[in-house]
């Protein structure tokens, strides 16, 4: 397969351009997010590729909730922390854990339900970009490939990769903490019936899953006060996804599929709970089915194309699984032939990205072989969401490395198409 970088049919300097051009403050439902879309717009604009633009509605509501989670971990540990100071009663914590676990089940289901639109707080407004590129044999129900990038940036008052360590290091311990007083409660119904002795032994693991609790009472006040500022540029997080798909879009433009259309898909407030996607499925999904085999079908998310080029390769906090059945490996196959380093990433518990809600939406609809790419340099998290993402970080290079895989990737799925 021959590298279309060498055949010049793009300007290689342009993605970097992009991406330094567009490294400004871009806070969802301010300025910036109108700068980027009139930036988008006009570029396209310059090789006479139509856009359109959707507004929608958002609210915080992925804030809140996650506040609402720290606020009933807090309530809980501080209750408990109190019975365990009556060992008598400490039975109390069982039916308590299970309330525990009820509430937090329902509200972590509802921040993790992509398909569900819940509005809570001040509404606001966002855009996003569409750009659909029709395949040059307009046979009924083709293929689709949808390329998706947010265009917002956030950043946090407290640092990337703290936040993660600390959130990481909550579950360990809550479990642990959760599993010591489970122990304890079982202990003290034994004692009520005389079987076993509240001694000495049981005051010491008490007293450990006394100071554990009080750790996590901490990082559930320092969690709850975790905000969303403005101070990022947002180069790595998401301008490189944004420089990667204007490109991709003229590329495609001027070098149409056969039978697969292209759909280039710019989200807004994706930092704020993955909206711009979740409104775009939301209206569009029906009218997609329709004209499209969904099960043909694909989704490449970009969302950070920083110091290397990387895919998700799998998911999964223990039993690790393949995040789909075989665009992975198209994609890595390409990169061999462009002899184009493409690291792979395994992530804990999936990545907090669009094409989640591409998977979400396409298996509601019973879309069961649609399948979603996500490329995500992983390792470069410890700058985003903070000052450090800045335009050094990305490389024409790596950018361009993107845009020839992800081509070479549709042309190869487009000549597969039966």
């Amino acid at each position: 397969m021959i590298n279309i970088s060498e055949l010049r049919l793009y300007d290689e300097q342009n993605a970097i351009k992009h991406v330094r051009t567009l490294s400004f403050k871009r806070l969802a439902a301010t300025g910036g997010e109108t700068k980027i879309i009139n930036y988008i717009l006009k570029e396209l604009g310059k090789e006479k590729v139509e856009a359109k633009v959707e507004s929608f509605v958002w609210t915080s509501t992925f804030s809140i909730f996650r506040k609402l989670i720290s606020l009933w971990s807090f309530v809980f540990i501080l209750i408990t922390q109190i019975i365990l100071l009556y060992p008598n009663v400490s039975w109390i914590i069982l039916p308590l854990d299970v309330l525990f676990f009820i509430v937090l089940f329902s509200l972590i289901k509802v921040i993790y339900d992509h398909t569900r639109m819940v509005f809570i707080g001040k509404k606001m407004e966002s855009k996003n970009a569409i750009v659909t590129i029709q395949a040059t044999d307009l046979y009924p129900r083709r293929p689709v490939v949808v390329f998706s990038a947010h265009h917002d940036s956030v950043s946090s008052n407290l640092p990337t990769k703290i936040l993660m360590m600390l959130m990481l290091s909550a579950l360990f311990i809550l479990f642990l903490y959760l599993l010591i007083n489970l122990a304890l409660s079982i202990w003290s119904i034994i004692a009520l019936f005389s079987i076993v002795q509240i001694d000495i032994s049981y005051v010491i693991m008490r007293n450990l899953s006394l100071i554990i609790g009080s750790i996590l009472l901490i990082e559930d006040f320092v969690t709850f006060f975790i905000k969303n500022t403005n101070h990022s540029v947002g180069s790595i997080d998401n301008a490189s996804g944004t420089a990667i798909l204007l490109e991709l879009a003229k590329l495609v433009k001027k070098n149409p599929l056969v039978k697969t259309d292209v759909i280039f898909l710019w989200c807004g407030a994706e930092e704020m709970g993955h909206w711009g996607s979740k409104q775009y499925l939301s209206k569009h999904l029906e009218e997609l089915d329709y004209d499209y085999d969904l099960n043909k079908s694909y989704n490449i998310n970009i969302d950070m194309v920083g110091t290397y080029v990387s895919i998700v390769d799998e998911t999964g906090l223990i039993k690790k699984k393949k995040l789909n059945k075989n665009v992975n490996d198209v994609l890595k196959a390409s990169a061999i032939q462009l002899k184009i380093p493409l690291k792979k990433a395994s992530i804990a518990f999936g990545t907090g990205s669009d094409h989640l809600v591409f998977r979400s939406f396409t298996k509601k609809a019973e879309k069961p072989d649609f399948q979603v790419s996500c490329f995500l340099s992983k390792d470069n998290s410890k700058y985003i969401h903070s000052k450090k993402d800045l335009p050094e970080l990305c490389s024409a290079t790596n950018l361009n490395a993107c845009i020839d895989i992800c081509f070479n990737t549709i042309k190869s799925l487009d000549l597969r198409v039966d």
